[in-house]
């Protein structure tokens, strides 16, 4: 028997906010054990078109170290479907490092942090749904390929279940200031993600382009999405 939701839009941003618990570097979902510089700050901005659902995403998410060990990232994201009109989530994270990534070393980290989620038949009793990450990162070959690892859970207060997460990714340098990127992620309840993507720096270590094709095997159809971000250090 074939199931067919009422409301696909709903569907379709549940399926979208898979990723949420994991604030990763763009165009990763998986995060990585590395945090901002002392003192700095990055904004990372991206848009994502969804395939077959009429459905476009915006994200915008700065963050700081203000010292030391600690990175603080608030921002969120927007969506728009044909069908159902606008949905918004808010995202809040602290991540700080265990064990700084050497080169040809792993370096490990954990993040806290919470989403907030305004679906598209607006519900004024969401809640905020904390998550715990653990994160852990190996480089190789003089970081020409580094490993990332992520397993977490998500406290899902707007439906009472508990979530498990999930994520591993790969950045592979494949020409100078290049690199590329592969990833396979998911949570509790969800059919697994996957993307492919390349990131560029145009400035070195301060100003990153980048983009992504990624696919999850939620339908039929099959959902898939194609993005393009931003990233800016200062």
């Amino acid at each position: 028997m074939t199931f067919s939701p009422p409301y696909p839009g709903i569907l379709s941003l549940c399926l979208g906010l898979a990723s949420l618990p994991a604030l990763a570097a763009r165009p990763f979902n998986t995060d990585d054990a590395r945090v901002v510089d002392a003192g700095g700050c990055q904004i990372e901005t991206f848009v994502k078109k969804q395939s077959n659902f009429g459905e476009r995403e915006a994200w915008f998410l700065p963050g700081c170290n203000p010292g030391g060990n600690l990175e603080l990232t608030f921002g969120g994201l927007n969506i728009r479907n044909d069908a159902d009109g606008r949905a918004s989530t808010l995202i809040a994270q602290a991540k700080t490092l265990l064990k700084p990534l050497q080169t040809n070393g792993y370096g490990m980290a954990v993040s806290l942090g919470a989403t907030r989620q305004r679906p598209f038949a607006a519900d004024p009793a969401s809640h905020w749904s904390p998550f715990l990450n653990l994160i852990s990162s190996v480089s190789l070959q003089s970081d020409a390929v580094v490993i990332h690892a992520n397993a977490g859970v998500l406290d899902d207060r707007n439906t009472g279940v508990m979530r498990p997460t999930w994520g591993l990714g790969g950045e592979i340098l494949i020409a100078p200031r290049l690199h590329a990127i592969v990833e396979t992620y998911g949570q509790k309840g969800e059919k697994t993600s996957q993307q492919i993507g390349l990131r560029f720096w145009v400035v070195p270590e301060r100003l990153q382009v980048d983009g992504t094709l990624g696919s999850q095997r939620s339908g039929p159809p099959v959902r898939t999405w194609m993005s393009l971000g931003l990233r800016l250090l200062f």
